[in-house]
């Protein structure tokens, strides 16, 4: 029987990905430390190809995601495993894409299966002929209410100050919520995203629920920028422990938005993705749904490398729902 692999299972994300797997799977987590009932052996850096079996899902979990990819991809196409990531960092994506550039692989291998880019690329596909559309926005913003960890904060800080991100911010309304900020921010989309008859340039912004926080991010985004890996990684930590004193005054709503934008920059459509609780959960959900997808199934279509080649518009919408969420102009277009 074919299984779900967590790499990174009893971390933040993994851990969250295991809960919301459907009953039915056989979930395994998976890491370094030794097999034992419900776990299994496998490093992200020097994996035992061996434990993976054929329709087997990998989803690695692993962040942040900053290492080459390329020992974990390869073990999974070796053992005809899916693979599934949820990384959001350019230079990782783009070097699992470039292992599975033009071969002809039984697997799956799907990259950033996350909130962003992963359901950024399965909404953008609702405006499949739509020729008054330029170019796309996405916006993301956490409720600061919401539960952290030091990897996750370390995530998020990344690459702001590098590279020119949060060099810029600007403003998105929110109907009856108060309008949120947001700085320009790496999505790995930069190289435009396929609307399913062509492909537009998309911009992508991160910010907070409120805006105060993202001012004051964009305002130190020079320090940050230049603070050595382990110092950011040490105040990722210590920002841990003190995020709870912020809690308070924040909210648990997040919000993932897309625009549509004409050649004048004009709103011209627009989806908005509302969660007032569990939004941790959105960004693991991608995964889940590749993964009830792909398990089990050694005859897939060759480049199967994207959610959006897997999911539509309206089966992501109404998945969504399901889950308790809220989607604002919704549409109904494959």
């Amino acid at each position: 029987m074919s299984r779900v692999i967590v790499l990174g299972g009893r971390g933040f994300m993994g851990g969250r990905i295991l809960r919301l797997l459907p009953k039915n799977l056989t979930a395994l987590a998976a890491g370094r430390g030794k097999t034992r009932e419900g776990y299994i052996q496998l490093d992200v850096h020097e994996p035992d190809k061996n434990v993976l079996e054929p329709g087997d899902v990998l989803i690695n979990t692993v962040g942040p995601f900053t290492y080459a990819p390329g020992a974990i991809v390869r073990a999974c196409l070796a053992r005809g495993a899916h693979y599934v990531d949820l990384a959001e960092t350019p230079a990782f994506m783009g070097a699992v894409r470039e292992i599975t550039r033009g071969a002809d692989q039984p697997s799956a291998v799907i990259t950033g299966c996350s909130s962003v880019p992963g359901l950024m690329e399965v909404f953008a596909r609702q405006w499949r002929g739509r020729q008054d559309v330029a170019r796309v926005r996405g916006q993301l913003s956490i409720g600061t209410n919401n539960p952290s960890s030091a990897t996750l904060l370390y995530s998020m800080l990344a690459p702001v100050g590098r590279d020119g991100w949060f060099k810029r911010t600007w403003l998105r309304a929110h109907d009856v919520l108060a309008a949120r900020r947001y700085g320009v921010y790496p999505s790995g989309l930069e190289g435009g995203v396929n609307l399913g008859d062509r492909v537009v340039p998309c911009e992508f912004g991160f910010g907070f629920d409120r805006r105060p926080y993202t001012s004051l991010l964009r305002l130190f985004a020079p320090v940050v920028g230049v603070m050595p890996r382990t110092l950011l990684r040490l105040s990722a930590r210590l920002g841990n422990l003190f995020a709870p004193l912020a809690r308070p005054f924040g909210s648990r709503v997040g919000i993932l938005s897309l625009d549509a934008l004409n050649g004048g920059a004009d709103v011209v459509d627009s989806l908005e993705i509302r969660a007032s609780s569990n939004g941790l959960d959105v960004p693991a959900w991608p995964s889940v749904w590749a993964a009830e997808l792909l398990c089990g199934r050694t005859d897939l279509p060759a480049n199967c490398t994207s959610l959006a080649d897997l999911v539509n518009p309206s089966e992501a919408i109404t998945r969504l729902i399901n889950a308790g969420y809220e989607v604002l102009n919704r549409h109904d277009s494959n």
